[in-house]
């Protein structure tokens, strides 16, 4: 089964200070990518460059994203019927950011899993999660 990283995920294993922590997201990296089963919205790429730039700085952001083109991740962007479930799903939940709400119908539209422990996530039906 597909998994759709969540910004927090990606955040975590760039800033965890937690030995424990950064092993099991390396490892759930390493075996999504060998699987060929992550995926990436863009918007999530848009979160993550952000994040990284405001911590570390611009040079550190561009090191990231360049990483995570190389990742063997499935990078998917937001085409136009996408953008309307994502719209749909924030109609329903004006309380859930519209990053989630793209993030959540990637994941519906594939059928995947939600790499996240975002409590958003759960009011979203027919959405799963799961957390490293």
């Amino acid at each position: 089964m597909k998994e759709v990283l969540d910004s927090r995920f990606l955040i975590t294993h760039y800033f965890s200070k937690d030995e424990a922590t950064l092993s099991r997201t390396r490892a759930r990296l390493a075996a999504l990518r060998q699987g060929r089963r992550g995926v990436l919205p863009t918007v999530v790429v848009a979160e993550v460059m952000n994040t990284v730039c405001q911590k570390t700085g611009r040079d550190e952001a561009r090191s990231r994203f360049r990483s995570l083109e190389h990742a063997g991740l499935e990078v998917v962007p937001l085409d136009p019927s996408l953008a309307r479930e994502a719209g749909l799903i924030k109609c329903a939940h004006r309380d859930i950011p519209m990053s989630d709400c793209i993030i959540a119908a990637t994941a519906l539209r594939l059928g995947a899993l939600v790499v996240s422990d975002d409590p958003h996530f759960s009011k979203i039906r027919g959405l799963r999660t799961t957390w490293i």
